[in-house]
């Protein structure tokens, strides 16, 4: 397993806190998006990567393919 350390936003990282998401659930949200991310960028996928330069094209197309995981983000 790699190491990796993102830094966040002020705003973010207060409401995080505010909300009291553990470090661990936190991680496996951010998992969980890098394994969206490969997913849905495999270079067999139907989408060529032409179309995923755009950041909030991708976004959208993510959070509309697993719209499940993305309302259980929003009640934490």
């Amino acid at each position: 397993m790699s190491t990796l350390t993102i830094e966040l936003p002020r705003t973010i990282s207060l409401e995080i806190q505010r909300r009291g998401i553990s470090k661990e659930r936190l991680e496996k949200v951010i998992i969980g998006f890098v394994e969206i991310y490969l997913q849905e960028t495999k270079p067999t996928h139907l989408v060529s990567p032409v179309e995923w330069s755009d950041g909030a094209e991708f976004a959208r197309r993510v959070i509309a393919n697993n719209r499940e995981l993305f309302e259980e983000l929003a009640r934490l």
